[in-house]
């Protein structure tokens, strides 16, 4: 009977932790390694609404931080392991109530992490992208942020945290058309000029971001010297960002008019393309394949002046078609 009673005592006292919040680890176990915990990684803010982390996504880096916001250490995983769609990060026990900032993609050839030591800021954790000379025709790793993250509150009762990613990086295709003819993109000087290479630890523009200057990427170039399209690879777009965008004819040097200027601010294009009831950085972000199409007249007098723009689909027209 004394066994069965102290049996009933136990069971009340742990019902009374799992509603408090608090499970066996936190009380009984003195081997955390025991009760260990894990993050699970999706990747479905895009247009799609489906998961691609374990399609896209080929590395993770989880920097830990504690209650004060001082860096602890990094987690990181990358390869085949990621591809599995059973897949989850080892969060070790003791980590639980800390704070997690996630930078995923390949980070080490383009962009710039600090190295962190024991007790650093969490402010200190910025990611920079700095080409030479401000100007970039790179194929940018693709790259994706969450964060900052409280991992395992105490309303948390399972010991799998989800972890939703957002994207940082854009591939955008431009074409050009004259008349109804599709032309060689490689003959224009496309630009576009926008501030973004800086990033503190919660996905924010930093006031000290440049101006960098992107390019078609040129390798894209030299290995599709037939395709008439070009393209080019940005990093976030942010919705109140200025993103200056001409297109010039290389032998004459002539600027292609686009709605009376010879600069755009590319971003109010992009969101005229926006579905009505989606927020615009929210359409920023879950887009991240850009489709543009320049359409220029077709004769002498005109052939420099753009007919329309299309995005994704999207047409808006400057000119009568008839020119």
């Amino acid at each position: 009977m004394g066994i069965k009673r102290h049996i009933k005592k136990y069971k009340i006292i742990l019902a009374a932790f799992i509603v408090a919040g608090i499970n066996g680890c936190d009380v009984f176990h003195d081997d955390l390694d025991q009760c260990d915990l894990f993050l699970k990684f999706r990747y479905d803010y895009n247009m799609a609404n489906k998961d691609w982390f374990a399609e896209q996504v080929e590395e993770v880096k989880v920097f830990v931080f504690d209650t004060q916001g001082k860096y602890i250490q990094t987690l990181t995983d990358n390869g085949h392991s990621l591809k599995s769609p059973d897949y989850r990060m080892l969060i070790p026990y003791r980590l639980k109530g800390c704070t997690a900032v996630v930078w995923a993609g390949k980070t080490d050839k383009f962009y710039l992490l600090p190295a962190m030591t024991a007790g650093d800021p969490i402010n200190k954790l910025t990611l920079k992208y700095e080409p030479e000379n401000n100007i970039s025709n790179n194929h940018l790793d693709a790259l994706w942020h969450s964060g900052p993250l409280l991992m395992f509150s105490s309303e948390n009762i399972s010991n799998t945290e989800n972890v939703s990613l957002v994207r940082n990086t854009n591939d955008i295709t431009i074409g050009i058309t004259r008349g109804n003819n599709p032309v060689d993109a490689s003959k224009y000087d496309i630009q576009l000029i926008t501030a973004n290479n800086f990033y503190d630890y919660k996905n924010n523009v930093g006031e000290s971001s440049k101006n960098i200057i992107y390019h078609p990427c040129s390798v894209e170039e030299e290995d599709s010297k037939t395709a008439l399209q070009t393209r080019l690879h940005t990093l976030r777009f942010i919705k109140d960002a200025d993103m200056t965008f001409s297109i010039t004819e290389k032998a004459s040097g002539k600027t292609i008019d686009i709605g009376g200027k010879t600069t755009i601010n590319l971003i109010d294009y992009l969101l005229m393309s926006k579905p009505e009831m989606m927020d615009e950085q929210e359409y920023l972000d879950r887009r991240y394949e850009w489709d543009i199409n320049i359409r220029i007249g077709d004769k002498e007098e005109n052939g420099y002046i753009a007919l329309s723009i299309t995005i994704n689909n999207w047409t808006y027209w400057f000119q009568p078609t008839d020119m």
